[in-house]
């Protein structure tokens, strides 16, 4: 439990939730670049524990067994209410499919003792996939989310020629579910629908 007291550390930690919730979409964690904004990183370390002691946020860290020489280290930062996220309609359904996930992932950890995670992938030069469930060391799935693209993005057709990794690409506005490439293309809210643990 986190106890905050007096007026100074109330009022950092809403200055601080309040900063939190200016952000446009998922953010990633640089503890290095704090600093840019006048913040000391063990500071942004001891608010974003707070927040995911608190339930405000939670990180998707980048999965590294497998190709560790092409990920970059900094996790992603969702929030568990999406009604928290500020930016445009893609934003907020990149967070409502993270929050998704995460409990599905929990799911299969909780009623199945299955060892699942949930990470992203990031390469060094900008390619990334939003979310990689895995299973043990061995990712299982990525997925990529759009608000509107129904054809597969340039990444997940990298990621899935390069390391054979089953691609899902799940899309907010879509008219016609279909396999382009090898990739499936699902309606989002219909594929957030059919999570359950198997």
């Amino acid at each position: 439990m986190v106890f905050l007291t007096g007026p100074r550390q109330v009022g950092k930690t809403w200055l601080a939730k309040d900063s939190a919730t200016q952000f446009p979409k998922s953010v990633y964690l640089n503890y290095d670049s704090a600093e840019d904004v006048g913040i000391a990183p063990n500071t942004v370390k001891k608010y974003i524990q707070i927040f995911e002691s608190l339930y405000i946020i939670f990180r998707v860290a980048p999965f590294s067994k497998n190709i560790a020489r092409s990920i970059l280290k900094e996790p992603k930062i969702y929030f568990f209410d999406t009604g928290l996220v500020k930016g445009d309609e893609g934003a907020r359904f990149e967070n409502l499919v993270a929050v998704c996930l995460l409990k599905h992932v929990y799911a299969l950890v909780d009623y199945l003792g299955k060892p699942y995670a949930l990470n992203y992938l990031r390469t060094k030069d900008g390619m990334e996939i939003d979310f990689c469930v895995v299973h043990g060391d061995t990712p299982e799935q990525m997925l990529g989310v759009k608000r509107s693209e129904s054809n597969p993005g340039k990444s997940i057709l990298t990621f899935k020629e390069k390391y054979s990794i089953p691609g899902l690409q799940v899309v907010l506005h879509l008219k016609h579910e279909k396999v382009e490439k090898g990739i499936e293309i699902r309606r989002g809210l219909d594929f957030l629908r059919s999570l359950e643990a198997h």
